[in-house]
């Protein structure tokens, strides 16, 4: 195929069809796309008005734009021809497939769209909207498709039917609460912008002042994998115990403002150690590594 061509909107129904086409081609609604740099784009307003069921979706799509409402969409989106129904070529935005189940994750279910809580359940059938929800789990509940409460019930039998008891369950819970104020805490008494790095950074202050080791050195003797979550491999006791660490540390930064990034650790550091210095002394108590639920070697 060129690798620009002018949008085709093709509508007849064939399985082999790009999961977009077939949603289409289901609830009958034209969907025109392009072909650049070998991928297959789609216009966004013919699926906006498709999962909306209305006409005026230039709002819409403004509002997603204005308030960077879903941050992964902007690489999938190109300006490409589009021919209107005037018979006139416009440049509008196109999205990859992967963009316009963002966009359908992103919307919410109300009464007057009647069908986008059947599209999506399509979706979620097909196994590519399933996809997207675990890249972005917090987007099935902004999006309108299950509760907050029936999320949080959700997640409590996952971990059940990993074979987590109640306690370890509320201590899973309990610490990423705690996961969260250290964070806010930390961004905002840090007068630089903060990015991913220095976050991943902190958390390993907090494992080095409490257990000698960094998030690597603990899930490789774990045995787990570089993306693993290392706290879903954790004693409850790891939990409680890193979980004070940055709450504390929370309420230590959260007394400052305009701290550099170096003063910002050294706190987050002598905290980890000051608790640390107990963690260990249980440690030794219990004979065991709290930090991986292993018994201590013997000397």
């Amino acid at each position: 195929m060129p690798k620009n061509q002018l949008p085709t909107v093709d509508n007849t129904y064939n399985i082999d069809k790009p999961l977009p086409l077939l949603v289409a081609k289901k609830w009958d609604f034209p969907l025109a796309y392009a072909i650049s740099d070998d991928t297959q784009y789609y216009a966004i307003a013919d699926w906006l008005r498709g999962l909306l069921s209305r006409q005026d979706v230039r709002q819409v799509w403004n509002d997603i734009q204005r308030k960077r409402s879903i941050p992964q969409l902007s690489d999938s989106i190109r300006h490409l021809p589009y021919q209107a129904s005037d018979g006139k070529t416009y440049q509008v935005d196109y999205a990859t497939a992967r963009g316009l189940y963002l966009i359908a994750q992103h919307l919410r279910v109300t009464k007057t769209r009647t069908a986008l809580a059947t599209i999506k359940q399509f979706l979620a059938d097909a196994g590519v909207f399933t996809d997207e929800v675990r890249r972005n789990p917090s987007s099935v509940v902004l999006s309108g498709a299950v509760t907050p409460d029936q999320a949080i019930d959700a997640a409590i039998d996952a971990y059940r039917a990993q074979g987590k008891d109640d306690r370890w369950i509320q201590a899973r819970i309990d610490g990423k609460i705690k996961r969260n104020l250290f964070t806010q805490a930390l961004n905002e008494a840090v007068a630089q912008v903060l990015k991913q790095q220095h976050f991943a950074i902190a958390t390993n202050d907090i494992y080095r002042g409490l257990w000698d080791r960094t998030a690597a050195n603990l899930k490789k003797e774990l045995g787990l994998r570089k993306n693993d979550n290392l706290r879903d491999h954790q004693p409850q006791l790891a939990l409680h115990y890193q979980g004070i660490a940055e709450e504390v540390s929370a309420h230590k930064l959260g007394n400052r403002n305009e701290l550099t990034w170096s003063k910002a650790r050294e706190i987050v550091k002598t905290i980890a150690v000051f608790i640390g210095k107990q963690a260990k002394e249980t440690s030794q108590m219990l004979n065991m590594d709290i930090a991986t639920g292993r018994p201590l070697l013997s000397k």
